[in-house]
């Protein structure tokens, strides 16, 4: 190969692996710890819309409505940095019975084959869903991964974070069985 062929082609090279490598470090950098839940007051809360019916992982269908339990969203990527600490923190969280009524979604916008085999080998039992076409994303944005929403019962953004989160932390624990506490404000029937 000739020279002047060779070096344009390695600085592509190059360009697209320093591009790649600062991608998958957009949020969650090395050295970054876990950051706790916080909800925003009622009042800066926007309303949201979400209704969607996306695949699960291993198999069938689940619909995601916001505004009719507290609902959790964590958009997430078997890739990233500690994912497997995230999923299985989170996993266990959900469990807690001082958190029964929280509804949790894994999101993720990676292929089938790859995510269900993730999810067997880490015995996952949270609901992962994939949101590859962006239904998902179009109500809930989510600009860098990983990214967690938190819905209230009204249909309200009470959290919008990025990065790792803290999931056992006293911080975290408590917004979420605060925003659970919330009273629901009846709704007049359709």
């Amino acid at each position: 190969m000739r020279a002047r062929v060779a070096v344009p082609l390695i600085l592509v090279i190059a360009g697209a692996m320093w591009v790649w490598r600062a991608e998958l470090f957009n949020v969650a950098r090395p050295g970054d710890a876990p950051q706790s839940l916080v909800a925003h007051p009622m009042g800066q809360r926007p309303t949201t819309v979400v209704d969607v019916v996306l695949p699960a992982v291993p198999a069938g269908m689940q619909r995601v409505r916001g505004g009719e339990e507290v609902l959790l969203v964590h958009y997430w990527a078997p890739w990233e940095r500690d994912s497997r600490d995230q999923a299985k923190a989170l996993d266990s969280l959900r469990q807690e019975p001082s958190l029964m009524g929280l509804r949790v979604v894994l999101a993720c916008s990676d292929p089938f084959p790859s995510v269900a085999r993730y999810v067997g080998r880490h015995r996952l039992r949270l609901a992962v869903l994939l949101d590859g076409p962006g239904e998902l994303r179009r109500a809930l944005p989510c600009p860098s991964i990983p990214y967690t929403y938190v819905i209230d019962r009204e249909g309200r953004i009470a959290v919008w974070q990025a990065g790792e989160v803290d999931w056992w932390g006293a911080q975290t624990r408590r917004t979420l069985e605060s925003l659970l506490a919330e009273p629901e404000i009846p709704r007049a029937p359709i």
